[in-house]
């Protein structure tokens, strides 16, 4: 929400003029940003256990053709809606899990280690750079005065040709921020995908105990200092911002294990089952998402970017969700795929799914 309504530098100590804006900025940061993301990888690397369960060349073929499909949508998305795209470099790092699928339990959770550690090298080298250069934020790489004015007053196809200029620059602040520990997280989930930790979560409580007590006292403790640096701190360097970001990123799988272990302890509640059809659509929400925000803030739409404060953009992006949270349930209930879903399910196939 802080990138697709208020400005490509994300959350910052200038954006939050009033106490409510502030205390909505600082949640953000020290219990969303750069949390969620991860989780993604890791049900991603999840999903590739139960899509090549069967190792044939038939299955891989279809594999490398949903990876083809997920780098076109995410390449639209990425022009057409919002810079921050996840799914290219999902689509350009799911091939490494080809060489993953007949590595031993063990090799993969090494894999992971070694891969996030690296993730928190890169971080560090992007962080003195910045520091070096005086930039912060989203600053780090891309133009954010110039990219913002272009969201806030061009047209459809402005806009687009501006996220165009600057998308080569995008991805590479993504290869140095997410790529490894977007890995990491492929090689966790592809190895608990081989288990029955997510299948049957009740007989493994412990385990989620266990990670709640570290999310509470480790995770969330690191994500309030970070959204402190950001959001509390008021520093004309951009010194505390760089460090407050950078931190976020790297503590964010402490809270990330915390959240997978609340789901996997409320899944068989009522409230959790509600949230069901959402996860069937998952990519027709996260493109969802995205299509609404930037109509309702983008020049070309109602022209709302830079013009709300945080705690009423957060109310606008929540709305969103749940919005299209009602729109899934009751899709579902009449077809079996989401429309993204089922696009992306033609063509990895290659031939018409049935929709009913």
């Amino acid at each position: 929400m802080p990138f697709l309504a208020l400005s490509n530098s994300g959350l910052t100590a200038e954006s939050a003029a009033t106490p409510l804006d502030r205390s909505v900025a600082f949640a953000i940061a020290a219990l969303a940003q750069g949390k969620f993301y991860l989780l993604f990888a890791f049900l991603f690397g999840y999903s590739f256990s139960l899509i090549l369960r069967e190792d044939t060349r038939r299955a891989r073929a279809r594999y490398l053709r949903r990876l083809l499909g997920l780098l076109a949508l995410g390449a639209a998305h990425a022009v057409l809606f919002f810079i921050g795209d996840i799914l290219m470099s999902y689509a350009i790092l799911g091939v490494a899990l080809l060489l993953l699928v007949r590595r031993s339990a063990r090799t993969l959770v090494i894999t992971a280690a070694v891969s996030y550690a690296v993730g928190l090298i890169v971080l560090g080298l992007v962080v003195l750079d910045a520091l070096g250069s005086g930039v912060s934020g989203a600053g780090i790489v891309l133009d954010v005065a110039g990219f913002d004015a272009a969201l806030a007053t061009g047209d459809f196809l402005e806009v687009a040709r501006a996220r165009a200029e600057v998308l080569p620059q995008a991805l590479v602040f993504q290869v140095a921020i997410n790529w490894f520990p977007a890995i990491a997280l492929f090689a966790a989930g592809l190895a608990v995908g081989r288990t029955s930790i997510l299948a049957e979560p009740q007989r493994f409580r412990r385990l989620w105990v266990v990670l709640l007590v570290i999310a509470v006292t480790a995770g969330l403790s690191l994500g309030v200092l970070s959204a402190r640096l950001q959001v509390v701190s008021v520093d004309p360097s951009g010194v505390d911002q760089v460090l407050g970001v950078a931190l976020g990123f790297g503590s964010a799988p402490l809270l990330t294990g915390g959240y997978l272990a609340l789901l996997a302890l409320t899944t068989r509640t009522r409230w959790a089952q509600g949230f069901a059809p959402a996860g069937r659509m998952s990519l027709t929400g996260y493109l969802g998402e995205s299509m609404l925000l930037a109509a309702i803030f983008c020049g070309w739409g109602l022209g709302l970017f830079g013009q709300l404060p945080i705690a009423l953009a957060a109310l606008v992006a929540i709305a969103v969700w749940f919005a299209l949270d009602v729109v899934a349930v009751l899709w579902l209930r009449r077809f079996r795929y989401g429309p993204f879903e089922y696009l992306l399910r033609w063509w990895s196939r290659g031939r018409r799914p049935s929709a009913a």
